[in-house]
């Protein structure tokens, strides 16, 4: 056996133990795990490792090392360490593995020279400009934050943009129109009449929302046809109103397939129902102007 020990070891520092051995080719060498602590005061790390340096002449030279370390100080007198040894014939031997002597020492402290030092105060650093600059940017920007926050929701309910211009709403028949103009010239009937019906009946419904304060986008076709049945409105208009929401349930909930006549005169009756209806509104407003101008006459 050898070691790279020298005559002392620091504490705290590791050592390693080599164990050489030369068996016959052909024999099985095993170096048995010792426990770990190996003995009181003395460690191993990891697990013994053995490789083989070198074969000749149908010899085999093997090395098994074991790395050490200790974290108390003294004299040890290491044990023996054991590897068994499998001939081709089947027989096992024992073989056992004299540890040595190992002295861990600690570092010497010179008590003629060493002087001790009372424990100073903590040191109090000033505060600079560098190091406050992160926070007072964090507060400027989480200020100019919280007031976007307050103008957005106060020009909002001014109906007003962010840098307060006045928003200028179509009225309900034009944005109407618009949609439905929109809607013709994508022509989804002929790709998806589901989705084609439904864009159609939503800008209807928000429509008859804003025309006549009706929850229509909450509502059913029934429910809108009911409320609308207490409305002035002109019987044709209403009939091709109910036509045409009978035939958009029926594309959206029964699977009905509209033929390419029914798709193409969906959009010019809804139209229709928007154009007539806001004209009715206006030739309602231009009769009580009348009627009040009578009155001061």
């Amino acid at each position: 056996m050898t070691t790279d020990l020298k005559d002392t070891l620091l504490i705290g520092k590791q050592a390693t133990l080599r164990f050489k051995a030369t068996v016959n080719q052909g024999d099985k060498y095993i170096f048995t795990t010792p426990e770990n602590p190996i003995m009181q005061g003395v460690e191993m790390i990891g697990a013994p490792r053995t490789d083989t340096l070198n074969i000749k002449d149908g010899l085999v030279n093997l090395e098994s090392r074991i790395m050490i370390t200790s974290f108390d100080s003294g004299s040890y007198v290491l044990p023996k360490f054991q590897a068994l040894l499998t001939k081709s014939d089947g027989t096992t031997d024992t073989l056992w593995y004299d540890g040595g002597n190992l002295e861990v020492t600690t570092i010497q402290i010179d008590t003629t020279t060493y002087k001790p030092f009372d424990v100073k105060d903590q040191m109090n650093y000033p505060y600079t400009v560098k190091e406050a600059l992160p926070w007072a940017g964090i507060l400027i920007a989480l200020i100019v934050i919280i007031y976007l926050i307050y103008r957005t929701i106060k020009n909002k309910l001014n109906n007003r943009d962010l840098f307060g211009r006045p928003v200028v709403v179509d009225p309900p028949h034009i944005a109407a129109l618009r949609q439905l103009e929109r809607i013709r010239n994508e022509k989804l009937w002929v790709t998806n009449q589901k989705q084609f019906y439904t864009e159609l009946t939503d800008a209807l419904r928000e429509y008859i929302e804003n025309r006549y304060g009706i929850t229509a986008m909450e509502q059913t076709s029934a429910e809108i046809l009911h409320d609308l049945s207490g409305v002035n409105m002109e019987p044709k208009i209403y009939k091709e109103l109910s036509e045409l929401l009978s035939l958009s349930d029926l594309v959206k909930f029964a699977k009905y397939t509209a033929q390419e006549q029914e798709c193409e005169s969906s959009v010019p009756a809804a139209v229709r129902f928007v154009n007539a209806t806001y004209l009715q509104e206006v030739e309602q407003e231009a009769g009580k102007e009348d009627k009040q101008k009578e009155r001061r006459s």
